[in-house]
């Protein structure tokens, strides 16, 4: 009996110690998850005046007088303030106030709170968008934007990590470390720095970004890896490492790394090209690496096999092709290593598997057959495919396009020409009369011409819900959707019920049944934005008009930009994306 009861108390307790286990390491999976706030609306925008700044809000009210040398604005979306009332430029250090809506101080428990600033980030928000630092006795812990505590203040520095936003540089008693947005430790400090490996993937976008490590011995610097998770990876042991980001693979590691100053090739932890070159390049375009031993040049596979001796001066990738030098002589390999007879040094293929664009040794295109069998030669300087069997041409530095067959269809005769983002349009331009073109890339029509123009697409937003284009002048304007229609206003503007319109050489505003609403001899209108806003232009100045047709501000601003942005009487400085700063100042 007493056996039994031994066995049943060690079948307990081996329960237990299995439960104790799982729920830590649940514990600590949940403790490394988190997640990055997407701002979708953008709310409160900084103000500037006289070299001093404050905060307005989407309605154009000032929210916080322009009286401070700096404000942070951390999440765009929510009412937090963060004023920089002093400034030291030896230290760089700054004391803050923080205020909401109200114009009340908050965060009063905590000394000198400030947003953490972003080095180089994925969108446009310049700053930590869900965590905010402060200070206690010259030491820095990390609050949520509710002022709940995240960590105690423990550390002596805290900033941002690049690229790996949500996560933070620490260092404590000289040494580096890494944590999370929910205080987690991820990377004991323990070492001389950590940087992030720059890796991004459009799917998992930052979330696997992993670090670069470095500890200090008596021979200099050493470097390691250590993955998003906080798992160390390579020890630091190397004089160089470089992650290889090209390659888009989240469970594939590759790592340029060095010793005793020779490079070597590494997939996750294992060695796939010993430590015997002076360098190592990938080239993403063609999925090869090139390495360099006793000052000669090969090619290499990604799984570590030879396609080309050492034994070439120089190696160029040419689509296709790879372009070998050996003295005084050329020699055309193909990827895999197997030498073809050709007079071109680079052969793309291109979308159309009918076609690929060749360039021989004096730089001049042509278009191919698979075999290099030509099928277009008109002694081109550049030859870029498009959709729909048509080329983009250039010739004595002029550019046009051209069908399978060779037969012009767009004159050469624009300074460049290029597909506009994403869209199903050309933009043609003529710099020597200022001139932009919009041609259709499905039918090579051209839908628009606009001289002294600017063109920027519109993404979707509460009051646009369709992306569109707008062609932009001092004296017009024109919307187009991404096939090249030409859009009116009321399609482009749904909500709005006053839109700009030209009447008989004057800018009014009708409603939407087209009935005159405004009109004041106007040289030119903006539609209203998202925020009930729109540009009035008199005697070569800006003012501002209000949806219900009252004037918020007459015609004041001298602005060079064509189709400027208002937020009440304050007009739009300057644009990151969608982060905007307004201003008062008289121009």
């Amino acid at each position: 009996m007493k056996g039994k009861l031994k066995w049943i108390i060690l079948s307990i307790i081996a329960i237990v110690a299995i439960i104790v286990s799982v729920a830590i390491i649940v514990i600590n999976e949940l403790q490394l998850q988190y997640t990055i706030e997407e701002i979708k609306e953008y709310n409160y925008f900084i103000l500037t005046k006289d070299s001093k700044y404050g905060v307005i809000d989407k309605n154009g009210n000032v929210v916080v007088e322009p009286n401070y040398i700096a404000v942070q604005i951390p999440n765009p979306s929510k009412p937090i303030f963060v004023c920089i009332i002093d400034y030291n430029q030896e230290t760089n250090e700054y004391t803050t106030v923080v205020f909401n809506d109200n114009k009340q101080e908050i965060y009063t428990d905590y000394k000198n709170v400030r947003a953490i600033n972003m080095n180089t980030n994925t969108d446009a928000n310049p700053y930590e968008k869900s965590v905010l630092l402060y200070e206690q006795e010259n030491k820095y812990g990390l609050i949520t934007l509710e002022g709940k505590p995240i960590t105690k203040p423990i550390y002596d520095e805290i900033s941002s990590i690049n690229y790996k936003e949500g996560t933070f540089l620490v260092k404590k008693d000289g040494k580096a470390g890494a944590i999370n947005m929910k205080g987690k430790v991820v990377i004991r400090p323990e070492y001389e720095t950590i940087t992030s490996d720059n890796y991004y993937n459009e799917a998992t976008k930052n979330k696997t970004t992993g670090f670069i490590v470095s500890k200090r011995t008596e021979n200099g610097y050493r470097y390691g890896y250590i993955n998003y998770r906080g798992k160390i990876i390579l020890d630091t042991e190397y004089t160089e490492l470089e992650r290889v980001t090209q390659i888009q693979n989240d469970n594939e590691l590759y790592f340029i790394a060095f010793k005793d100053g020779q490079a070597g090739l590494l997939k996750n932890k294992k060695l796939i090209l010993n430590y015997q070159y002076e360098d190592i390049q990938y080239h993403s375009l063609s999925d090869l690496f090139i390495v360099e031993r006793n000052g000669k040049q090969g090619v290499v596979a990604k799984d570590g096999s030879i396609i080309l001796a050492s034994d070439y001066d120089n190696i160029l990738f040419g689509g296709i092709y790879l372009s070998a030098k050996k003295g005084d002589k050329i020699i055309m390999f193909d990827k895999q290593g197997h030498e073809v007879q050709t007079n071109a040094v680079s052969m793309s293929q291109t979308d159309n598997p009918n076609y690929y664009i060749s360039i021989d040794e004096n730089e001049i295109y042509t278009v191919t057959d698979a075999n290099g069998n030509i099928l277009i030669d008109g002694n081109y300087t550049y030859i870029e495919y498009l959709p729909g069997n048509y080329f983009i041409v250039a010739k004595d530095g002029k550019n046009g396009i051209i069908n399978s067959k060779g037969d012009t269809v767009v004159e050469l005769k624009y300074t460049s020409i290029f597909r506009f983002n994403d869209t199903n349009l050309l933009q043609a331009e003529i710099i020597d009369s200022k001139t932009i073109e919009l041609y259709t890339i499905s039918e090579m029509k051209k839908v628009a011409s606009m001289q002294n123009a600017a063109i920027k697409e519109y993404k979707q937003t509460k009051i646009n819900p369709n992306k569109y284009i707008m062609l932009a002048s001092e004296t017009d304007f024109k919307y187009y959707d991404e096939n090249g229609n030409e859009l009116d206003a009321k399609t482009v503007f749904p909500e709005n019920n006053l839109l700009a319109k030209k009447v008989d050489n004057e800018w009014v505003f009708v409603d939407r049944e087209e009935n005159v609403k405004v009109k004041n001899n106007y040289e030119m209108l903006t539609n209203f934005n998202e925020y009930g806003y729109a540009g009035i232009k008199k005697d070569g100045k800006w003012g501002v008009i209000n949806t219900s047709g009252e004037i918020i501000c007459e015609p004041t601003y001298k602005l060079s930009w064509v189709q400027p942005s208002f937020l009440g009487k304050y007009y739009c400085t300057k644009v990151w994306y969608d982060y905007e700063t307004y201003s008062s100042d008289e121009i």
